[in-house]
């Protein structure tokens, strides 16, 4: 038997085209995870994968007996697409990922069965009733699934397709948030907020060759004792790592104190607005405006990067708010810094609440890639929302912003290296998201 594995490309932040820097590294590890979880129940099955931010995929050249394809929201109508074209060839396709978890019943019109939910335990069920004649439509993540022990995803199936990544670096400690902040998927997806046994986490880590690791967790400072007692054990591994956080964390330095021993060298804070009004309006009320910048600074006290995450169009923000953040970022010294629109996405209360309100604009899912204006903002138009946010964009990343946003105290070498970072990085993403500006 043979499966074939899609993950379409990845359309979050609008790519409309990938730089010689990022056109063949890997996205995600979700091609690794769906691989391992396959193998582990079935090393016997022949697996075909196939990436498109790596590689230009041919679909006439696939023939499989089980299809299965990956996407998120903006990319599910090409998923869509892959599924009505090998359907029509008589292939079984089955359908998993964000969106058709969030709406099952709309990718089921598209596929023969959808995977609802994290695939650990389905994926292995689907597949042996696939193989006894009895598939189901939808298989659904079982609500007291065991985090424990969980397989680690195969890490160098890239590398024969990319000589940027011949191993994943990525790992995952826990799933899920129970923040509920409007825009965001996480509180449904996966049903709760789990926690891996620290033990397995840090030998999963012990196994990764690289000595650089990103968290994909969508707050890994969700339980603070859990994250004292990880960076506790990953201390002798030596390594440097990354992940998502909220603001909380800068008010526990003794957990600082423990990231920066253990390798932390950067995270990720959703910052989201500097209007207190607009981070009310999406339940997001456990971030204090005031507090930003005393957060910033408390984190550079430790050596720890901070890349702050904004959502414009929230419904305190008008065509003002564009200069306001910019001064902000430039202010507070935050050293890396990306945006996206607000978005509400489909399957989500935040998405029901737009969309009662007659505020949902577009219902192509082609344009939830958090950078094209899909709601009527509540203080500014969809013109100037968009427009704001391109110029936000390349602000930011111009030269004099730069060297103002990163004069915070560094010594002259770090300082001159991180300038020249972030100019390249802001030329790459923006030659990515704005080709028509180069």
């Amino acid at each position: 038997m043979k499966i074939a594995l899609i993950l379409v490309k990845s359309k979050v932040y609008g790519f409309k085209n990938r730089s010689i820097f990022f056109k063949r590294m890997p996205d995600c590890s979700t091609l690794g995870m769906l691989h391992a979880v396959i193998k582990n129940s079935f090393p016997e099955i022949e697996i075909e994968l196939y990436d498109e931010t790596v590689e230009i995929v041919k679909k006439e050249k696939i023939d499989a007996d089980l299809i299965g394809i990956s996407a998120i929201t903006p990319c599910i109508n090409r998923a869509y697409e892959y599924a009505r074209y090998f359907k029509n060839k008589g292939k079984t396709v089955f359908i998993g990922g964000v969106h058709s978890t969030l709406n099952p019943k709309e990718a089921k019109l598209h596929c023969d069965s959808v995977v609802v939910g994290l695939a650990n335990d389905t994926l292995p069920a689907l597949i042996k009733d696939y193989e006894e004649g009895k598939l189901q439509e939808f298989y659904y993540q079982d609500k007291n699934m065991s985090f424990e022990n969980m397989v680690y995803p195969t890490r160098n199936i890239y590398a024969e397709k990319s000589f940027f990544a011949d191993e994943l670096n990525m790992v995952q400690a826990t799933f899920g948030c129970m923040n509920m902040c409007g825009f965001c998927v996480q509180p449904y997806v996966c049903l709760g907020y789990h926690k891996r046994p620290v033990s397995d986490v840090v030998e999963e880590i012990n196994r990764i060759k690289d000595d650089y690791i990103e968290f994909y967790d969508p707050n890994l400072a969700k339980d603070k004792e859990y994250l004292k007692q990880l960076c506790t054990a990953m201390i002798p591994l030596k390594k440097r790592w990354f992940a998502p956080m909220t603001i909380s964390v800068c008010y526990d330095e003794e957990l600082l104190a423990l990231m920066k021993k253990s390798g932390c060298c950067e995270i990720l804070i959703g910052f989201e607005s500097v209007n207190q009004d607009s981070v009310k309006s999406i339940n997001k009320k456990f971030n204090t405006v005031e507090d930003y910048k005393n957060c910033v600074k408390t984190l550079h006290k430790y050596g720890i990067k901070v890349m702050g995450s904004f959502v414009l169009g929230l419904d305190g923000d008008d065509k003002n708010s564009f200069e306001k953040i910019l001064a902000f970022v430039n202010n507070a010294h935050i050293d890396f810094v990306r945006y996206t629109i607000n978005t509400p996405y489909p399957g989500t209360p935040y998405f029901e609440q737009m969309k009662e309100s007659g505020r949902i604009v577009e219902t192509n899912w082609d344009y939830y890639d958090c950078r094209h204006c899909v709601i009527k903002p509540a203080l500014m138009s969809k013109d100037e929302l968009e427009k704001g946010y391109d110029l936000l964009w390349h602000k930011t990343y111009g030269f004099f912003n730069i060297i103002k946003r990163l004069n915070y105290g560094q010594s002259k070498v770090k300082f001159l290296k991180q300038v020249i970072v972030n100019f390249v990085f802001g030329v790459v993403y923006n030659s990515m998201m704005f080709k028509k500006y180069y």
